[in-house]
């Protein structure tokens, strides 16, 4: 140990510098969800790669029309909920955001508008859309309709 530093190598090695984030262009929701972020902007590669394609498919692949619709509503909460997190990553560090905070807002009113819609026709995925949904309140349905180990989309 080299008087009052924890290090045993006596220079800094690399510092890392991070330039604060700015508010930018934003990927439709879906191609967010594939992407791994809302911001086209911090989408930046590591490195140059073929792009390929990806086996993600919000769109609903059943041959059955209700369990099509049923995915489909599911893909659409999924990548509105990508975007929900991602955007609340963003808040933390840009409270004040005259762009980011409406979103959010209105996201998550989205995000509540599509729960209800599948708790009441299919099965709740929250505990909260069990109460939004107008669910029998005599009946604890958090464990209706099917799991997705057991054919639920998931």
């Amino acid at each position: 140990m080299i008087g009052n530093n924890c290090c045993t190598s006596p220079g800094t090695l690399a510092m890392a510098s991070c330039p604060k984030q700015e508010w930018c262009g934003l990927y439709d929701w879906d191609t967010a969800l594939k992407e791994g972020t809302i911001f086209t902007c911090l989408n930046l590669p590591v490195y140059f790669a073929d792009t390929g394609s990806s086996s993600l498919d919000t769109r609903g692949s059943a041959l059955d029309p209700v369990q099509q619709e049923r995915e489909t509503l599911m893909g659409k909460i999924s990548a509105i909920s990508f975007a929900i997190n991602d955007l609340t990553l963003y808040l933390d560090t840009h409270p004040d955001c005259p762009d980011g905070t409406p979103l959010f807002h209105q996201l998550s009113k989205e995000r509540m508008d599509l729960l209800t819609e599948y708790a009441s026709k299919y099965n709740p995925l929250t505990q909260l859309s069990m109460v939004t949904a107008g669910l029998d309140n005599n009946k604890y349905a958090w464990g209706e309709g099917p799991m997705p180990w057991e054919g639920g989309c998931i």
